[in-house]
């Protein structure tokens, strides 16, 4: 039984990344601090050997931009100590080199000030590993894909998550940006026109206001507020009961009368923030698909939202609504989590059941 090496972290070889400091918004309206809105110390970007690596990596830049954090590359070497023993030290080198060129690789040269050079390598399976780390490494946000390369062709929906994915979203308090696997070469920055954040009225829902604002202001972005309006249920005593009928037609009227007021206020306050603020308001429906189809509709690049709303039980990291936009979304999503409640529980993570490691597999 081999040893497992510990986590391999580069020492810094060069000066951190200048971040402009963010002024507090002191107009009448939605006010955004930096202790609301910048409460992470970084970006880790998650890359792994597929080609969508360099695609999770601009999304990354493209929100850490936006909150003025600085990015920090990981990868995970998976499965080197089962072809490569401690008392072999030369090819744990080279296996280290590697993921560190190709981490090197990935980061343009107009990126390099922002990105820190003190690059993230783990060994293990990639879930498992970087949900101990994030546990042990609190207030970062951690971008990775929705499935790796490895999971594209194994999946009977192509947009629900990847084991990966799905073990960091159980197993972690963290905050996610979850970026779908996209298929296309492209170099070019990524810009946001267009954010989606869905509100049911909480103040969890709206604590992440301040980041989507920041974002937005970031890329010239349009601000786009959207409320489901649940379908009412009651017990009725038959399908002709007319009294049953009238007061959940009185029951709707209310919650859209007030639904409407809710987002009015909303967007006069944020709209005198300098940002173009809109909103939406669907009637009826399940509030899960509603969101999607509006994210979908709308041309939505960025979708920010709570992890958590009011209907949440309250020891849940996240919440039902947020799982299902997080397995189905077919753009990016950035999944805000309020502050940690316990640490993260590894000790109910299944064993590593894997054979030999035939070639350096992607990260996750």
């Amino acid at each position: 039984m081999h040893t497992k090496s510990p986590p391999v972290q580069p020492p810094f070889t060069g000066p951190r990344p200048k971040l402009r400091k963010n002024s507090a918004y002191s107009r009448a309206g939605y006010r955004e601090s930096n202790s609301d809105a910048a409460p992470f110390r970084s970006t880790v970007a998650c890359l792994d050997n597929s080609r969508d690596a360099a695609h999770v990596f601009r999304h990354a830049v493209a929100v850490a931009s936006g909150l003025d954090i600085p990015v920090k590359p990981a990868h995970v070497l998976q499965g080197w100590a089962a072809e490569f023993s401690p008392s072999d030290p030369i090819g744990w080198q080279i296996k280290m080199r590697e993921a560190q060129d190709y981490l090197s690789r990935l980061v343009k040269p107009e990126n390099r000030s922002f990105v820190l050079q003190d690059q993230l390598l783990l060994n293990g399976v990639a879930g498992e590993e970087i949900s101990r780390w994030t546990g042990e490494n609190a207030d970062n946000l951690i971008a990775m894909t929705t499935r790796c390369g490895l999971e594209n062709g194994h999946s009977a929906n192509d947009l629900a998550l990847g084991r990966t994915a799905q073990m960091v979203l159980d197993r972690t308090d963290a905050s996610l940006l979850l970026i779908p696997p996209d298929g296309k070469k492209g170099e070019e920055d990524i810009v946001y026109r267009r954010l989606i954040v869905p509100l049911d009225g909480s103040w969890r829902a709206e604590s992440v206001l301040p980041f989507a604002m920041r974002i937005a202001r970031k890329h010239g972005a349009e601000l786009l507020l959207a409320h489901v309006i649940p379908k009412p249920e009651i017990v009725a005593a038959g399908l002709d009961d007319a009294e049953a009928n009238d007061f959940v037609m009185k029951l709707n009227q209310f919650n859209e009368k007030y639904a409407r007021a809710y987002l009015d206020r909303l967007q006069s306050r944020l709209t005198s923030g300098g940002i173009v603020v809109r909103s939406v308001l669907e009637k009826e429906g399940d509030v899960r698909e509603r969101l999607l189809g509006l994210a979908d509709s709308h041309a939505a690049d960025l979708i920010v939202m709570s992890a958590r709303g009011k209907g949440t039980i309250h020891n849940m990291s996240c919440g039902n609504v947020a799982r299902h936009i997080a397995g189905h979304t077919k753009c990016p999503l950035l999944l805000i989590r309020q502050q940690k409640a316990r640490p993260a529980d590894h000790s109910t993570l299944p064993r590593q059941r894997y054979g030999p490691r035939l070639s350096w597999e992607s990260a996750h």
